[in-house]
């Protein structure tokens, strides 16, 4: 088992699976994936920790498997947070920088995204991360890096992304039970997008979307940044529990049917073939039509896609997102769902799989895998700057804010 400096960690810790993979940068500078890793998830309910001690136990797993696979010793990872309870908010603040020809630093810029996140907060919410969306400088809007420039007068906008105190504290604990160094908390759609969204996409207006199993993520993004973000209580697993009470079966077979017989719509059903499913005791079996699973699965996505499009209605103009949506995570694998999701939005829908990693494998390259890969993509930007623009600067702050969460939750 050798320790290797440059080897960067990703945690997915979902509802349904736990995913943890494993990235070094080679001797090109390029992000390559050396494992990655998924079993399945115990202690989490629709994302939510319920059972420290059964979620840091699934964790160890995860990454003692890891290690195994790779033959890297792993001390420390980037986690990817998500809950019900994530909200978005903005906020600003200025910085007067004196003399005449004063030129911005890498504190400056520290100071006044510190001065940004330093907002007052209810007791029983945290903030989990501080995302920038632009500089002004003297006045002039639209600056990304302000470093190096003369300037009298800083000001940075930023996105604050928030959620439960209690569920900060719960993921806290379950990763500090297995003595990992938790280098970063993420909310997992800036992870998800750093694998699956394109550049352009994100200047110019995109919905990422990520069905999980016991939630669902939609965040906007434009300008380069997040803008909006909210996270709905429903998610894949819904469908499976449709099906296992409409059935009368297990969720375990009812995952099986979903899994290999599931379509989003009954219109996609040319050839009706008829599937055996298992009684919830395992003993017996009758024959159900595909037709009628399909229809099972179509009733509850065409809920959940009324509840997005309300989200999303909210957030932005339909009409004017040059990027459309993009559907990522487990759940974006349904056969049929794209397409399902375009013709209810009316607007351009595509498949959000990891396109940001060179030479991926292609088991690696499903949307399940959205955030754990993504993490690696966050993770190699602070090892190896060439592979992005983020700012020296900045992702210093970053790493004391989070310095300062698990100060705050030891």
């Amino acid at each position: 088992m050798t320790l290797r400096r440059n080897a960067i960690v990703g945690l997915d810790i979902g509802t349904d699976t736990v995913k943890a993979a494993l990235g070094e940068i080679n001797h090109l500078q390029q992000l390559a994936v050396s494992g990655l890793v998924e079993i399945p998830s115990r202690g989490l309910k629709k994302a939510n920790i319920v059972d420290i001690e059964l979620a840091a136990k699934t964790v160890e797993t995860a990454l003692n498997e890891l290690e195994q696979n790779t033959g890297v010793e792993i001390m420390s990872a980037i986690a990817g947070f998500s809950n019900v309870s994530i909200s978005a908010s903005h906020s600003n603040a200025v910085v007067a920088l004196t003399g005449s020809n004063f030129e911005i630093s890498r504190s400056e810029i520290e100071k006044v995204l510190e001065a940004a996140g330093s907002i007052p907060m209810p007791s029983d919410r945290a903030i989990v991360q501080v995302i920038e969306r632009q500089y002004v400088v003297d006045g002039y809007e639209g600056i990304k890096d302000p470093l190096g420039m003369t300037s009298q007068r800083l000001e940075a906008e930023v996105v604050l992304i928030s959620a439960a105190a209690a569920a900060v504290q719960n993921m806290q604990r379950s990763v500090r039970r297995i003595n990992l160094q938790l280098e970063q908390l993420v909310y997992t759609q800036i992870l998800a997008a750093e694998a699956v969204l394109l550049p352009p996409e994100k200047e110019m207006g995109v919905v990422l979307i990520d069905i999980c199993g016991g939630t669902t993520e939609i965040s906007l993004f434009g300008q380069g940044a997040l803008l909006n973000t909210v996270v709905l209580p429903c998610g894949a697993d819904y469908i499976t529990q449709d099906l296992a009470i409409i059935l009368k079966t297990s969720r375990e077979e009812a995952k099986r049917i979903k899994e290999n017989y599931g379509l989003a719509s009954p219109e996609l059903v040319h050839h009706d073939i008829i599937v055996n499913v298992n009684n919830l005791q395992g003993n017996q079996s009758r024959q159900i039509s595909q037709l009628l699973i399909a229809e099972i699965i179509s009733a509850r996505i065409l809920d959940m896609l009324e509840m997005m499009y309300v989200e999303i209605e909210k957030m932005a103009d339909l009409d004017n997102l040059a990027g459309g949506v993009v559907l990522t995570g487990g759940g974006a694998e349904l056969t049929g769902m794209v397409d399902l999701m375009q013709a209810y939005f009316d607007i351009p829908v595509r498949l959000g799989v990891p396109i940001n990693i060179a030479g991926l494998r292609n088991e690696y390259n499903k949307p399940q895998y959205s955030v754990a890969l993504g993490s690696l993509v966050y993770g190699g930007k602070k090892v190896q700057p060439s592979l992005t623009s983020a700012k020296p600067g900045v992702s210093s702050m970053l790493y004391k804010f989070n310095y300062w969460l698990k100060d705050l939750f030891a």
